[in-house]
């Protein structure tokens, strides 16, 4: 009998599943909702043509391993698009230093040195995104974490033609770009069924004085920097709870105790079977 996912966070997939595709593409998303991820988390940029990209950093090297050290606020998005991603750096090998998941090496493939990856993808437009959102048949979250400033015009202007709007929270981890975020909501006001955040990763002075004089849904609070106390603190505010990461058993058991709403893992699958394993 097929257990049921309930009483835990919703499971955002940071970036995608990372294991099968490289981070930020297409692929990673698909395959997040393949399995059933109740959310995915992804990261944006703007390019020179205004066009907002679903990528992390700023230019082209960090996903190619190759010398492209073009900014994508002076490329076009055909330029962009142009460039190959190669699927090799979805096989980076990054696991958790935590001895209960080192046996997950061995379901990844472990490449020789003389291993060839010829598989490539290529960065999507967050409207391409927001199209293939549409075409996922069950209530996918999605975090869209804003790389920098200036975006927020663009993104009215995707969400206006949108089936998707209550799909999507908008949020960042700068506090630049929040400061624009709330800024801008405040005067234009939201989308009906908009969600803003912000990752805070600490509670400060500094960031609770931020969450009392925002709009927000949820903030993002790094693993073992919070207890159930100030969960039930932020909820009392309205506010939820979001886990950045903490892949590892000792916090996965805590999480659903603890009341998190959403927990970002690098690693969703062996998430799910841990949890699967927990119910046995």
């Amino acid at each position: 009998m097929k257990k049921e996912y309930c009483g835990m966070p919703m499971r955002f997939a940071h970036t995608g599943v990372t294991q099968f595709a490289p981070e930020n593409s297409m692929e990673a998303f698909q395959k997040a909702a393949e399995l059933g991820c109740e959310g995915i988390e992804l990261d944006i940029q703007l390019c020179g043509e205004g066009e907002i990209i679903v990528t992390h950093n700023a230019s082209m090297g960090y996903m190619t391993f190759e010398e492209h050290r073009e900014v994508l606020r002076e490329m076009t998005v055909e330029q962009i698009k142009a460039i190959d991603i190669p699927y090799r750096s979805a096989l980076k090998l990054k696991y958790p230093p935590y001895p209960w998941t080192e046996h997950w090496g061995g379901r990844r493939m472990i490449m020789p040195p003389d291993y060839h990856e010829e598989r490539v993808t290529h960065l999507a437009t967050m409207p391409e995104f927001d199209a293939w959102l549409s075409t996922v048949d069950y209530d996918l979250n999605v975090e869209v974490e804003f790389k920098c400033t200036g975006m927020c015009e663009r993104m009215d202007e995707i969400l206006a033609a949108s089936p998707n709007v209550s799909r999507y929270i908008l949020f960042s981890g700068d506090w630049d770009v929040l400061e624009e975020m709330q800024a801008h909501y405040r005067e234009k006001g939201k989308p009906e069924g908009l969600r803003l955040g912000a990752n805070v990763r600490f509670l400060t002075e500094q960031t609770m004085a931020f969450i009392r004089r925002s709009d927000l849904y949820e903030v993002g609070l790094n693993n073992e920097a919070f207890t159930k106390a100030d969960v039930d603190m932020l909820a009392g505010m309205g506010v939820r709870v979001f886990s950045n990461l903490g892949d590892y058993p000792e916090w996965w058991a805590q999480l659903g105790p603890m009341g998190v709403t959403g927990f970002k893992t690098n690693y969703p699958e062996a998430y799910t079977e841990w949890w699967m394993q927990a119910q046995e």
